[in-house]
């Protein structure tokens, strides 16, 4: 079973008759209840395989290994989930489909809230995989500047606007293309609560001031490219949380 993010057209994926389409259904946003997004998809079941890969290892994460890869001609990026030996199979299965399913959806939703995402090619669930847009650039964490640190607090504002929170908020997941790029959303989930958002803004706060500690004010651009999204009032009412967090953090490490 395949996955295919749906395009104004898709023509330019058409197959050769020997990739035979054994179905094709188009699923409304109420096919998953809980995606609360607006999007469509086509499902397609054929014989053989769409392509052939010759993937590259680019990265081994914890939970997914990342490759470069060819789509109809092109670069492309495949996030792959492996199977874990240490989880009962049946329940590995659940947990890589749930997951891949769960992060395309959210790079589609980071869109409709103004982010600039890569594009889904391809999601299959089956086998934990979602190939996407390769994105050229810069990575953010090498060349970070305050231009930059004011962007991504405009794009965490943006997304928190949409009740999204992205989970592992750092410089490591932007790249700096013509836009800023914002990457992997396999820990993101929807919240209104001013507890998580402060909680993503804590973790870039604790990136500028320890791995970026050189670049002057990023904290400080980064709250200023928020506030303008925000607003001063709801950036104040969640700076109070982030400090709040710290404290607790601090009196933690001191008992």
């Amino acid at each position: 079973m395949c996955l295919l993010e749906d395009k104004p057209s898709i023509g330019q994926y058409e197959y050769s008759t020997s990739q035979i389409v054994l179905g094709a259904v188009l699923v409304e946003d109420h096919f998953f209840a809980w995606r609360r997004l607006k999007t469509h998809h086509v499902f397609i079941s054929m014989p053989e395989a769409i392509l052939l890969l010759q993937p590259r290892l680019v990265k081994r994460g914890a939970e997914a290994d990342i490759y470069l890869v060819e789509w109809f001609g092109k670069t492309a990026i495949s996030k792959v989930r492996s199977p874990k030996p240490y989880r009962h199979k049946d329940l590995d299965i659940t947990i890589r489909k749930h997951r891949t399913i769960h992060e395309s959806n959210f790079l589609s939703a980071a869109k409709s809230a103004g982010i600039v995402t890569p594009f889904v090619h391809f999601v299959d669930p089956i086998s934990a995989e979602i190939i996407m847009e390769f994105v050229q650039g810069d990575n953010v964490r090498d060349a970070i500047t305050p231009d930059l640190c004011h962007e991504m607090g405009r794009y965490a504002a943006l997304l928190h606007a949409g009740n999204i929170i992205h989970g592992d908020l750092t410089t490591s997941n932007f790249i700096a293309n013509k836009k800023l790029v914002l990457l992997d959303f396999g820990l993101s989930f929807y919240s209104e609560r001013t507890e998580d958002v402060a909680t993503d803004i804590r973790l870039i706060k604790e990136v500028f001031t320890s791995a970026h500690i050189a670049v002057k004010k990023a904290f400080a651009n980064f709250v200023e490219g928020y506030s303008s999204v925000a607003g001063k009032k709801m950036t104040d009412k969640i700076l109070k949380n982030v400090r709040e967090i710290e404290q607790r953090g601090r009196y933690a490490r001191v008992t």
